[in-house]
């Protein structure tokens, strides 16, 4: 395992690391995971280094930095098409984010979805008994959410929304999973809510299959999204979704997916969040595979362009 540079604090040093790491192991190909059209940096470095193919993939539908930020990504893009040999996205709106509207619009992008471990998502009643009682949820309505606790997540409204949830279930409890730069403001929220017996923060687990199992409802109000993973799996598990409509319409890949818009008036979220109705839950493995979501394929695709 190589480690590099931060690219914002020693760009120079990361941009060597790159060119000298691909330049040495003769590495003729490279694959490129990147949030902002910037990548184009790292691009450049791997094909100086000698990389004939350079697969950059986009991973996000905005990098929530504002004017100077998007300004940056308008003047990256035609550079990231000029040093990638292949285009790569989950979303139509993660790939508009890094390459533009037109690279979606001529096909130049190709989709490729979040594959995953499916059987580890197979929906197992005995597994959710075990975390529940861990959690000491036993008999409890579980709401989930998993994200970093930054702005784009939206925990602030998703503190809100539970609020009011609890007014009309009282045995109703909360699961955060993740950690972040805004997780003390979200437990100051919490306390002032005085809702710190109803809401649990995990932190980073290596179990979430697990815990989505254990959870009735995710609610995921994030401002913006290229193609959230947390989505797909908790679809895999047979767990309903209620997801703000800001969220690209590719992830709805089931019938378990609720859309709704950011108003201030949370109705609609407290109204669907205590509605999640009765289904089995096991079935959703099935449709998931069948829509291309097992990692096998991801794998072939990928394989086959590297090759």
């Amino acid at each position: 395992m190589y480690r590099g540079f931060s690219k914002s604090r020693h760009p120079v040093k990361c941009f060597a690391g790159i060119r000298g790491l691909v330049k040495s192991r003769h590495y003729d190909a490279v694959f490129l995971v990147a949030v902002h059209p910037v990548a184009w940096v790292d691009l450049l470095a791997a094909k100086l280094g000698g990389a004939k193919i350079r697969l950059v993939r986009s991973t996000n539908s905005s990098s929530g930095g504002g004017t100077a930020a998007n300004l940056l990504a308008a003047v990256s893009r035609p550079l990231v098409k000029i040093l990638s040999t292949r285009m790569l996205a989950p979303s139509d709106k993660a790939a508009e984010w890094m390459f533009g509207d037109k690279a979606v619009k001529d096909g130049s992008v190709t989709i490729i979805t979040n594959g995953l471990q499916l059987e580890q998502y197979r929906f197992d009643p005995d597994i959710r008994a075990q975390v529940r009682a861990e959690l000491r949820c036993e008999d409890a309505f579980v709401v989930g959410h998993i994200g970093r606790f930054n702005k784009q997540k939206n925990h602030t409204y998703l503190i809100e929304v539970f609020e009011q949830i609890v007014r009309q279930c009282e045995n109703a409890c909360l699961v955060l999973i993740g950690t972040g730069e805004l997780e003390n403001s979200v437990k100051d929220q919490v306390r002032e809510k005085r809702l710190e017996d109803r809401v649990f923060f995990l932190g980073v687990r290596s179990d979430v299959p697990r815990l989505m199992m254990a959870m009735d409802e995710l609610i995921f109000p994030s401002i913006y999204e290229g193609m959230p993973n947390v989505v797909v799996e908790a679809q895999a598990t047979g767990l309903p979704c209620i997801i703000s409509d800001t969220i690209t319409k590719e992830v709805v890949i089931t019938d378990l997916v609720k859309q709704l818009p950011l108003d201030e008036n949370k109705e609609g979220w407290v109204r669907e969040g205590l509605a999640p109705g009765a289904h089995d839950r096991g079935r959703y493995i099935r449709i998931m595979e069948e829509n291309g979501y097992h990692i096998r394929r991801t794998v072939e695709q990928v394989t086959a362009m590297l090759l």
